[in-house]
């Protein structure tokens, strides 16, 4: 298995702080974890600083005028929609506000 953790995890409608997804060896999405599973030491995983989210068109990143929590919302993303989605990593992030910053980048991460 392989785990990502990271500050928080968009799983199409909340954010939960410090959230480990976990993946089978097949890429299969097995686990969105609660708060704070991130912390849980697990072997194979990577924390990250940032926001991880179901895979979306980066570009729309640029183009984007609305809050972080409005724009991701108004993509509909979400991790129940297929288990094998890609996952996005947002760093760079305002994360007491959880807003874009001038320098907010997404990349992905598996």
């Amino acid at each position: 298995m392989k785990h990502f953790a990271a500050n928080y995890v968009f799983d199409g409608r909340t954010f939960t702080k410090n959230c480990r997804l976990s993946f089978g060896d097949d890429g299969q999405l097995i686990l969105v974890g609660k708060e704070n599973s991130g912390f849980e030491e697990k072997e194979r995983m990577i924390f990250y600083n940032g926001i991880l989210c179901p895979d979306f068109n980066i570009d729309l990143l640029k183009e984007n005028k609305l809050p972080l929590r409005e724009f991701l919302m108004s993509l509909g993303l979400n991790f129940a929609d297929s288990s094998m989605l890609p996952v996005v990593l947002l760093e760079n992030v305002d994360l007491q506000t959880l807003n874009f910053t001038n320098e907010t980048i997404a990349k992905e991460i598996y």
